[in-house]
């Protein structure tokens, strides 16, 4: 007969009942910020077999972690810290998280209710902390060892698991009170484990499948106006399955002759390289007025949330289309305000043989797309630092077993204007759910903690404004090149309207001195200052375990310069 584990207190076996269900539930990964109150829990994660429990000293940088893992392996991650301001934190990474769709459980531990509004240590009010960005959020009962309380805990778990990922995938919040003691190793007077509990078995649960709805071209053309003036657009993406993916969408543009604007930040350019259906120079084309008007479309079909181009936000937008929305069940993506109706749902290939003849708007957007490509690789083939074409060699230093993490500001602008690989390309992740730069370091570590080469593409800002990451990187199990682009400022804002303000650099070019290498030597971080384009081709070929950081410098205002002269011809 199997010992029965001993438990000497209430909390140890809360923690112990915690731990094991969220497992059974599928969890695989956990990352703990030191703290108190949250002893119990982060020994139960951290002895529990099938949990990998990860450290993280900054809450802030820990939760962005847990979304990077999240993105990544497309499963929930947990969270876990201690009481007070350390909850606080994670709101960055659950906004982000909520807005991009993105799977979390946060588990924050608190006060009981009796140390609460009477100025007790670490102590805030944390129900609500999150506003309304969690999926869903809950305070659980104060641990004790009564068995109606310990189902109370397992469901409130399950429940917690299935509401990270359905009807609407998101970021869960459970508070979590405590009282003393919480170390598992002291003894509670009075305590007793009830009779006959049996962890094992108290923690088995049914299969909880994950069943989503799916739609076939077919079904989707259907319900599509009768035109051939119809574009379909796939925004930032980064498909489960991306050959299904690429198929279906291959399949809807052949039965409604219809061609496919994809976004950079995603596989489909790669996987659909060299096909007719295929535009990925619209920005550059529609910024002509001519060819603008030539081409407005009466119908769209989108995917996702809409591209990063304002070109072509602005174009879907002035035209007052009709179009059918494909993306997270129960949420509006288009800010255009179409005519609009929204199709929950996979969009997955039937199968069927299709042949279609290229109508002749088809044939106008092929030969739009062969030109602003001819006109784009000449944009991008200098020889001096110019930051589009180290996209360029992103497109040739990485395949389809690799992963690009984008950076927010130029780089996924670089990606939507230069990306356009000759063949299947890297998985490409973004936090471009609420499209700032916060924890993106942090993002790209969680996201190579899989074990998928992972390379991140982002600014000097962004790289400095989340360096607390780098605490994270001593004994990093995953693959992480970060290649930062220092521009020594804020280069997107040379390209606004306030960058011939008196006070622009100042207020907005956010001019910076850091010394990035003694910054990564302070973390023991490996940093290569790459000397021209043959050296950063060479830097790029290192990979294995660990985190090496590559500083390509530019300069931030003939860069802007050669982007407007370049553009600027097209209009």
């Amino acid at each position: 007969m199997a010992r029965l584990p001993k438990f000497l207190n209430t909390n140890a076996l809360w923690g112990a009942v915690g731990a094991k269900t969220l497992q059974r539930c599928g969890l695989t990964h956990v990352i703990i910020s030191p703290g108190s109150r949250s002893t119990p829990l982060a020994h139960a994660f951290a002895t529990t077999a099938g949990l990998n429990s990860i450290v993280a000293l900054d809450e802030r940088s820990a939760a962005f972690q847990a979304l990077g893992l999240s993105k990544a392996t497309g499963c929930p991650t947990a969270l876990l810290c201690t009481s007070g301001t350390a909850a606080a934190n994670y709101l960055p990474a659950v906004i982000e998280a909520r807005l991009s769709g993105t799977p979390l459980i946060i588990l924050t531990a608190d006060r009981p209710p009796e140390l609460r509004e009477c100025h007790s240590g670490q102590t805030i009010n944390q129900n609500g902390i999150y506003g309304s960005y969690p999926v869903w959020a809950a305070e659980v009962a104060v641990p004790a060892n009564d068995l109606g309380l310990l189902r109370h805990w397992r469901q409130t778990l399950v429940n917690a698991w299935q509401c990270s990922q359905r009807p609407v995938a998101g970021p869960v919040h459970l508070n979590l009170p405590f009282r003393d003691p919480l170390v598992p190793t002291e003894s509670e007077k009075g305590f007793k484990t009830p009779a006959g509990f049996d962890l094992e078995a108290f923690t088995k649960l049914p299969p909880n499948p994950i069943v989503q709805a799916t739609l076939t071209p077919a079904t989707v053309a259907s319900l599509l106006p009768k035109t051939e003036r119809g574009v379909i657009v796939v925004g930032p993406h980064a498909f489960e399955n991306r050959d299904e993916s690429a198929a279906a969408l291959r399949e809807l543009s052949m039965l409604t002759s219809w061609p496919i604007l994809a976004d950079g930040a995603g596989t489909l350019r790669g996987d659909l390289a060299g096909d007719a259906s295929l535009v990925s120079g619209y920005d550059l084309i529609l910024r002509d007025a001519k060819t603008a008007r030539a081409l407005r479309p009466q119908a769209a079909v989108f995917v996702g949330p809409l591209p990063t181009s304002k070109v072509l936000r602005t174009w879907l937008k002035d035209g007052d289309i009709t179009a059918l929305q494909i993306g997270r069940a129960g949420e509006n993506t288009d800010p255009t305000h179409s005519r609009w109706c929204r199709l929950d749902g996979q969009l997955v290939p039937s199968g069927d043989k299709i042949s279609t003849k290229a109508s002749a708007y088809a044939k106008a957007w092929q030969t739009a797309q062969k030109a602003a490509a001819k006109k784009l690789t000449r944009i991008v083939n200098v020889d001096w630092p110019f930051e589009g074409r180290v996209v360029s060699l992103l497109d040739e230093a990485l395949g389809p077993d690799d992963r690009l993490f984008v950076g927010s500001s130029m780089p996924i602008r670089d990606v939507e204007w230069f990306s356009h690989p000759p063949g299947p390309g890297p998985e490409v992740l973004t936090n471009r759910g609420a499209n700032g730069i916060d924890g993106t370091v942090s993002t790209a570590l969680g996201a190579s903690l899989d074990g998928k080469r992972t390379v991140l593409l982002c600014g000097d800002l962004t790289f400095l404004h989340d360096s607390n990451a780098l605490l994270s990187a001593y004994g990093h199990a995953g693959d992480l090149t970060i290649l930062v682009i220092n521009n020594e400022g804020g280069g997107i804002f040379n390209h606004l309207a306030v960058a011939k303000s008196a006070h622009f650099e100042k207020l907005w070019g956010t001019p910076q001195a850091a010394d990035l290498g003694k910054l990564c030597a302070a973390h023991k971080v490996r940093h290569d200052l790459a000397d021209g384009w043959n050296d950063l081709r060479r830097l790029l070929e290192v990979r294995g375990k660990g985190v090496r950081v590559i500083e390509f410098r530019t300069d931030r205002e003939a860069d802007a310069a050669w982007r407007q002269k370049s553009f600027r011809s097209q209009k």
